[in-house]
């Protein structure tokens, strides 16, 4: 897997994030500024901004160090609950600062190669515009402004991400190999990790009918037979998935992954039951609304030979070696770069040999 798949990768999942969010009431605001890497947004209500550290020409402001923390203990708070949220995040915490330099750094170093990725960002906004099933670029600005966000600060936050991550493609990538060796090793050691049930690959589409009124499902029907039919007549599963499902899987094509046959709800086990591989399903009515389903593989279960899971290896080590390659990569921007921090705040990815060397 290329460096540059791995970042197309987080994109994605940043993308995923923005869906789920504006979905969502505008009190999720900050998590999502906390997801993509958020810009100064309250410097136009401030006059006066206590600057808590200097890169380069570039300043880091208190405002900015505090939002961060919020989104931290909010992205927490969803994942975690009592002392394990708190020592959680004391420890993460420690790192917000670090990140936020990262972050100039790479922008800066984006700057210095003359990046210019606007086609780029119109693509990643046209496919978020996709995600939540909006007409036009047009409509996904006015989801925005309704959130309460500047729509430019949101467009300013999805082009610098794209900046970073352009530079850690071009930047870090050749110091990142992978070789036919670890991955042999990789699959040795891990064979019973890899140990599959027997079990099915699916895709699916849900048009959801909970919550809705009596009057309201031969719509719903209608515009699910009407997917079904798109489907079977060869447009893409994983994009219809993307425009019309309700499902919490949506935003990745409708992928199910691999289950078990035996925990799907009996309605659906007889559906696939008799699927062949990439064939669809008729319409199911279920609980939650009106399903279908595309199957994709079936595994008989077992320990898959390594050809099957090479692909799979390679990523789980690029991505086990992709971090400390981009530290490395890091610590020689701020060895190039002027950087000063107030006193009180901490830099963690300060290399120690440049602690007495800070500049005042």
């Amino acid at each position: 897997m290329s460096l540059l798949k791995y970042t197309e990768c987080i994109m994605r999942y940043w993308a995923v994030r923005v869906v789920q969010m504006l979905r969502k009431p505008a009190s999720r605001y900050f998590l999502l500024l906390g997801v993509l890497g958020c810009v100064s947004l309250s410097a136009r209500a401030q006059v006066i901004e206590e600057v808590i550290a200097r890169v380069n020409d570039r300043i880091i402001v208190l405002s900015e160090y505090n939002r961060r923390l919020e989104d931290l203990r909010q992205e927490l708070g969803q994942q975690l609950s009592g002392a394990e949220r708190d020592q959680e995040f004391r420890e993460r915490s420690k790192d917000v600062l670090r990140d936020l330099i990262d972050q100039q750094l790479l922008l800066q170093k984006a700057t210095e190669m003359g990046l210019n990725l606007e086609a780029d960002l119109v693509k990643r906004l046209d496919a978020i515009r996709q995600q939540l099933n909006l007409p036009s670029l047009e409509a996904l600005e006015k989801a925005v402004t309704d959130q309460g966000m500047n729509y430019e600060d949101f467009r300013q936050n999805l082009r610098e991400n794209l900046l970073t991550q352009q530079v850690i493609s071009r930047e870090v990538g050749p110091r990142v190999v992978v070789t036919p060796k670890e991955i042999q090793d990789y699959y040795e050691q891990h064979k019973k990790d890899m140990e599959q049930p027997e079990g099915i690959h699916i895709l699916q589409i849900l048009i959801s009918t909970e919550g809705k009124k009596e009057e309201e499902l031969a719509d719903l029907r209608k515009k699910a037979e009407e997917t079904l039919g798109k489907a079977r007549n060869g447009q893409d599963f994983a994009e219809l998935a993307r425009q019309y499902s309700d499902d919490s899987t949506a935003s990745k094509g409708g992928d199910v992954g691999f289950v078990e046959q035996s925990l799907l709800a009996p309605e659906i086990q007889r559906a696939v039951g008799s699927l062949k591989t990439n064939e669809v399903s008729d319409l199911l009515q279920t609980q939650y609304g009106f399903l279908i389903v595309k199957l994709l593989e079936r595994s008989s279960g077992g320990i898959p030979p390594l050809s099957e899971v090479e692909a799979r290896i390679h990523e789980q080590i690029y991505f086990e070696k992709i971090q400390p390659a981009l530290r490395d990569y890091l610590t020689d921007l701020r060895g190039e770069s002027y950087i000063f921090l107030k006193p009180g705040y901490l830099d963690s990815g300060e290399p120690p040999k440049q602690a007495s060397n800070q500049k005042p």
